[in-house]
């Protein structure tokens, strides 16, 4: 699902009103789909429960109007609050202002009122509907707003938003100190960019997106190609798992990590790579690790290799390199491989020689680095999975400014480098060569430990072998971990959650997107 920016979204909705559909049509479609997401988000609210609506006085506003006329229609006890007089509405707002039956209590009040009679209101109704202000918002807020969008966080009801949390920038994802926080968010047309940056992304809640009805060829004119991992579109990219298959058949996955100073990283890289769904999982680390990774991956094959004096891995004639990659379907290469000269070269050798599907993470991306080379691959099929910290070194620049252009720095090197960029983070993001970034929602702070990455590098590995393309692997791996990050941290803190947790999580977020494509097939005719 394409993501827009507000400018983005605005020449949208212009050419659309060009092209012969009114503003006024629009706003119906939105506050309509608006209802119906919000009573999915909140099964338990119904009639006669009460809903008070905050209105701007902008099309944000005029949503909101929509949804009071077809909630009391639904037989809910529906108030709204007005910020603005009738005449200084916009004029779609103001029709639908005029659309509702007398039953709907509308009060138009003063700003210096706002806090206390929106308060007042909250304290008598089951869900409170900020549909204040809109993606355009110029930030810091003023007096009567920032006090306003303060009193939200006081309400004793749920909040929904509409479009987009009050106080939250479209486009950066900045926020006012005192922007909403909601429960729950539908934007409509699509998702905007602020939903998905942090901080807005954490005053968003749940977040729906409601289709009106925009042509998906002009869509695609006026938008970056940028894009939301929606779990409808990634179920489609699950592998097929057929009931006769067999382990060969799910994909044989080589997993080269691990050293002295980091046999860890290897545990944890085989474990993601064993939850992956791949068949056959082979790890190859130098040898002293053997016996430790046999008892901590026994459903894994381990293949000891030769170790420098560092205890590195040593590097390796060409036919054990065959025999290594004999009846291997992919490649998980880097995490723990540690630092050595004589192991860095030989990496980056060895990566320029695979044919191989291939995710490269780690130490195995660090050996670039350290050798003033760059990213190059024998596979067309390549996923390289850095933090901000690798990549900074990879580009020679400072992590803070991988941070600051992640948006553009992602698309550039990926295309660069012929690879699939996937820079961890938050948000997470996946650049493909030909220039399209998908935006990962999944995940929070509970993946903030050390070995998550070597699990998500286990994780697309194993995707790999099962024959994903390497954007495809990258799009379902960021999703499944994160997604396992939020499962691992359910009902408890996200400070203590461990690395191998989120590998134990997996398989609720493959049941969590396997739902999603049982729920689909019947819409899909399969």
């Amino acid at each position: 699902m394409r993501v827009a920016t507000a400018g983005e979204m605005a020449a949208i909705d212009r050419d659309t009103i060009a092209g012969g559909v009114p503003g006024s049509e629009l706003m119906e479609r939105a506050g309509r789909e608006i209802v119906r997401a919000a009573l999915d988000l909140f099964p338990e609210l119904a009639p006669p429960a009460g809903v008070a609506i905050c209105c701007g006085k902008g099309n944000n506003g005029g949503d909101g109007l929509v949804m009071a006329r077809l909630l009391d229609s639904l037989g809910f006890a529906v108030r709204v609050m007005l910020l603005a007089l009738p005449e200084d509405l916009s004029p779609d707002a103001r029709l639908n202002l005029d659309r509702l039956p007398p039953g709907v209590p509308v009060i138009a009040v003063p700003p210096e009122e706002w806090s206390e009679r929106w308060l007042a209101m909250c304290g008598e109704s089951e869900l409170a509907v900020d549909a204040v202000l809109g993606t355009g918002v110029k930030l810091p807020l003023t007096p009567p707003y920032a006090a306003l969008c303060a009193a939200f966080a006081r309400v004793p009801t749920p909040v929904l938003s509409v479009d987009i949390p009050s106080g939250v920038a479209g486009d950066s994802g900045r926020v006012d100190p005192v922007a909403v926080r909601a429960d729950a968010t539908v934007t409509v047309g699509l998702p905007k960019l602020g939903l998905l940056l942090p901080p807005g992304r954490d005053h968003i809640g749940d977040l729906a997106v409601v289709d009106i009805g925009f042509d998906a060829a002009l869509v695609r004119a006026r938008t970056a190609d940028r894009h939301w991992l929606a779990p409808d579109e990634l179920a489609d990219l699950l592998p097929p798992r057929p009931t006769d298959g067999h382990k060969y058949l799910f994909g044989a996955l080589l997993v080269l990590a691990g050293s002295r100073a980091y046999g860890g990283a290897a545990a944890l890289a085989g474990l993601g790579a064993l939850r992956s769904g791949a068949g056959l999982v082979t790890v190859a680390a130098p040898a002293p690790l053997e016996t430790p990774l046999r008892i901590a991956l026994p459903e894994a094959l381990i293949a000891p290799l030769a170790a420098t004096a560092a205890g590195t891995v040593a590097p390796l004639p060409p036919s054990d390199v065959a025999r290594l990659l004999d009846r291997r379907h992919a490649v998980a290469v880097g995490p723990g491989l540690g630092e050595d000269p004589a192991t860095d070269a030989w990496v980056v050798d060895f990566l320029a020689g695979l044919k191989q599907p291939a995710v490269v993470d780690a130490d195995a991306l660090s050996a670039f680095a350290r050798l003033g080379r760059t990213p190059a691959f024998g596979s067309s099929e390549v996923v390289v999975t850095p933090h901000a910290g690798e990549l900074a070194r990879l580009v020679g620049v400072r992590p803070a400014e991988v941070e600051r252009r992640r948006l553009e720095l992602a698309p550039e090197l990926a295309a660069r480098w012929r690879a699939v960029v996937l820079l961890k983070g938050s948000p997470t993001l996946i650049a493909t060569p030909d220039g399209a970034v998908a935006i990962n929602h999944t995940g929070h702070d509970a993946l903030a430990h050390a070995g998550t990455g070597d699990v998500l590098t286990g994780l697309i590995g194993g995707l790999l072998a099962q024959g994903c393309a390497a954007r495809d692997a990258a799009l379902l791996g960021a999703w499944l971990h994160g997604r396992a990050g939020e499962t691992a941290a359910a009902g408890r803190s996200r400070r203590c959650v461990l690395a191998r947790e989120v590998a134990d999580a997996l398989p609720d977020a493959y049941a969590d997107l396997e739902a999603v494509a049982d729920a689909d097939r019947p819409r899909r005719g399969r």
